[in-house]
């Protein structure tokens, strides 16, 4: 096992990126059937590429690679956690005002109403 180590001393090893890579690659690999060859190939190329980050020595580029990724994953995640924040919400209506895009919060069952966005001040006429 001394081996590894010396063998591992100044390469990057693994991260959010390459393990979610490695993830990817498995199960492409393993639900690929004949038919979809070209998705199989995908896999077995991520998996190379998952293995080249991790026995890189480039660290500070492997990192930066990851910090984007990492970025990227928040977003999503802000994204998804919106929604269904707006999902469960019974008692509102979103709307988005057609001058700046900026999203809306208005209560339901009150009828046709006039909005007026905060952040461009125009007004504008919905249905709750």
């Amino acid at each position: 096992m001394n081996w590894f180590r010396r063998f591992m001393m100044g390469r990057y090893g693994v991260d959010q990126l390459s393990f979610a890579m490695l993830l990817l690659s498995m199960v492409l690999v393993m639900f690929t059937r004949g038919r979809f060859w070209f998705l199989a190939v995908l896999g077995f190329v991520l998996l190379g590429l998952a293995y080249y980050r991790m026995l890189s020595r480039n660290i500070s580029a492997r990192a930066r690679e990851n910090g984007l990724f990492l970025q990227y994953v928040q977003r999503l995640r802000g994204r998804w956690e919106r929604l269904t924040r707006r999902a469960q919400d019974r008692t509102h209506r979103y709307y988005r005002c057609p001058g700046c895009r900026q999203q809306l919060r208005v209560p339901k069952g009150r009828g046709a109403i006039a909005i007026t966005c905060p952040r461009c001040g125009r007004e504008f006429i919905k249905k709750t």
